[in-house]
């Protein structure tokens, strides 16, 4: 593995919080998967060899096949959160084109 090459989410401006607050437990908890990655990457150097090309991989300890069960599944994490950010800003989006709007 390597340092994530994934477009992290942003933090919401102040003005985005009052709108959709929930979004600034998304863009946390994507750091925190982030953090998680990188941590795993630093303590597992060995899992930038399950990356190899030419489809030989060393033998893993435990922890080393778990770490890579985690990271699957923190990439997996972070798609979901990036796509629920692109449905929450179409949804914003969506409101403010509404032409009845009710306030």
């Amino acid at each position: 593995m390597s340092p994530s090459s994934r477009k992290a989410i942003p933090y919401p401006d102040p003005d985005d919080v009052d709108v959709a607050p929930q979004m600034l437990v998304v863009a946390l908890a994507d750091a925190g998967l982030s953090a998680v990655e990188r941590a795993l990457d630093s303590a597992h150097p060995i899992l930038a060899a399950t990356k190899r090309l030419d489809g030989h991989h060393p033998l893993l300890l435990t922890t080393e096949r778990l770490a890579v069960q985690v990271l699957d599944a923190t990439a997996h994490l972070a798609a979901l959160l990036r796509d629920y950010t692109y449905s929450v800003r179409f949804d914003i989006e969506d409101l403010d084109d509404d032409p009845l709007d009710p306030f």
